[in-house]
C-alpha cells in the first residue's frame, strides 16, 4: 500500500482548485516527491487532475531552479530520499537581481 506525507497545499485561483506537494512511497521502492493539481467536486470531493513525480536525483535541481537553495555539485547528496533531502537542507533566498546577473 502506498504511503503519503503531504508537505504543503497551495490554494488555486478559486476554492475548487489546489496544488499539493507530497512525498509518496510504494512498498519496496524509493520515496519520491510529487506535485498534484487537484480539483474539488461536490459529488466526489477532491480528485487529482494531473500528477508529476519528481525523481530523487531531480530534487536538488528543482530546488535550485525555484531559488530555494544554492546547492553546488560538491554539496549534492547522493542516495538520499526526497524526505531526507528536504529535512537536511536549510532554505535560502536568492534575490532576483542576483539570479539574473
Amino acid at each position: 500500500m502506498r504511503q503519503e506525507t503531504v508537505l504543503n497545499v497551495f490554494p488555486g485561483q478559486d476554492e475548487n482548485q489546489r496544488l499539493v506537494i507530497a512525498i509518496e512511497q510504494e512498498p519496496g521502492q524509493e520515496s519520491r516527491l510529487v506535485l498534484r493539481q487537484e480539483s474539488y467536486s461536490e459529488a466526489i470531493g477532491w480528485f487529482i487532475q494531473s500528477r508529476v513525480a519528481i525523481e530523487p536525483n531531480q530534487v536538488a535541481g528543482l530546488r535550485l531552479a525555484l531559488g530555494g537553495s544554492t546547492l553546488g555539485a560538491s554539496s549534492t547528496r547522493q542516495g538520499q530520499s526526497p524526505a531526507q533531502e528536504a529535512a537536511t537542507t536549510e532554505p535560502a533566498i536568492l534575490s532576483f537581481s542576483a539570479a539574473a546577473g
